[in-house]
């Protein structure tokens, strides 16, 4: 009984609890406990003590305080790129559902958390009429709509889309995933800090996803951007360039300073820092993207895009006849395409890009239809 009764003094640590009480208390946890139990008194008492104190845990922490927490721990390991996702995620979830965010993780089940993720990740969608509603010049109209809204999918957000008043909901599955892996990892650290004991994410099956065909540009569609972007200034040109000659991502682009590019050796430095995967790499530059950066080179340590680069980028997309919201990375796909049309080399074109797997090249970022060998030499000069 007295080894006992120090154990769990020493557990309780802190707590003001006299030793007259604990004993009493250590009575009551012993009167409890099954004759057939294999435990020793002191480790049946820790036990029982261990399982109350994690039930007040539990009853404490709510959702929004842990993922503070979660975020805390995560501030040195993450990269920027990443840390600003998961803030995205909580945000919104937490908007979408307050009283969700604000139950404690024992009280989330899987059917709370999968008609959170669902109410969530629903997107407005149009109605669509059927086909006898529609006059064939709408048709002809629609189409030639769908055309010119390709390039604004360069970094639009999907809250820009314009949407009729007639709308339907429909839950993105590629934003349904996302949640689902930001939610899964919250209870997995919840379980590790003893806040909850189960993960309910993992009875929730991800969405299938299914890959929309990106049509890259034409090369007079890619030459009209770029003038365009001239026409403002030469700055802007050569930035537009290097999302269209080059694949380099919108964030990417923005965070290259002039170290970082070499118009001797051709070749631009993704670094570390600045890159989405978190990987450096290097991309060759083309003539034709070349003749640019020369023009406008300015100090090692200046950033290559202009202060008001997102802004100018909107406008140079409006004024090229390019509106509309549709499938994310066009250029970035453009450039891939021609890229394999020109030198049919894959295992180059990967190094450029930045994948570390041939087949998502292959079945996602190449699409060479309606290209030719002409215009795709004519693409890098």
């Amino acid at each position: 009984m007295d080894t006992t009764l120090s154990s769990v003094m020493e557990v309780l640590g802190n707590a003001e609890v006299s030793a007259l009480d604990s004993a009493r208390f250590v009575r009551n946890i012993l009167d409890a406990k099954p004759s057939d139990s294999r435990l020793t008194d002191a480790q049946f008492v820790l036990k029982v003590i261990g399982v109350g104190l994690r039930h007040i845990r539990t009853k404490e922490m709510s959702f929004t305080k842990g993922f503070n927490l979660y975020y805390e721990t995560k501030k040195e390991i993450l990269r920027p790129d990443s840390l600003r996702d998961i803030r995205y995620l909580a945000n919104r979830l937490m908007r979408s559902n307050p009283q969700l965010a604000n139950l404690n993780f024992s009280e989330l089940s899987r059917s709370n958390c999968e008609d959170w993720l669902n109410d969530t990740f629903s997107t407005p969608s149009q109605f669509k009429r059927s086909a006898n509603e529609i006059s064939p010049q709408a048709k002809d109209s629609q189409r030639a709509k769908t055309s010119e809204a390709r390039l604004d999918a360069l970094e639009v957000h999907p809250e820009g889309a314009r949407v009729s008043s007639q709308t339907a909901h429909k839950v993105s599955a590629s934003q349904f995933n996302k949640g689902r892996s930001f939610l899964h990892a919250i209870f997995e650290f919840a379980i590790r800090r003893e806040w909850c004991d189960k993960n309910p994410i993992k009875l929730i099956e991800r969405k299938k996803v299914v890959e929309k065909e990106i049509i890259p540009l034409k090369l007079s569609e890619t030459k009209r951007l770029i003038k365009t972007a001239r026409n403002e200034s030469p700055k802007y040109a050569m930035v537009a360039a290097l999302l269209v000659y080059a694949g380099i991502r919108p964030r990417e682009v923005r965070r290259l300073s002039w170290r970082d590019i070499d118009t001797e050796e051709n070749t631009i430095t993704v670094r570390s820092q600045c890159s989405k995967t978190g990987g450096v790499r290097h991309v060759e530059i083309s003539p034709v993207l070349n003749s640019l950066l020369i023009v406008n080179q300015s100090e090692t340590h200046s950033p290559v895009c202009p202060v008001d680069w997102q802004h100018r980028w909107r406008k140079i997309r409006d004024n090229s006849g390019f509106k509309g919201h549709c499938v994310q990375d066009v250029l970035r796909h453009t450039y891939a395409s021609y890229f394999t049309k020109r030198y049919s080399d894959l295992p180059r074109l990967q190094l450029n890009m930045g994948h570390h797997d041939l087949s998502l090249l292959r079945s996602r970022y190449v699409n060479m239809q309606n290209i030719s060998k002409t215009d795709a030499k004519e693409f890098f000069g």
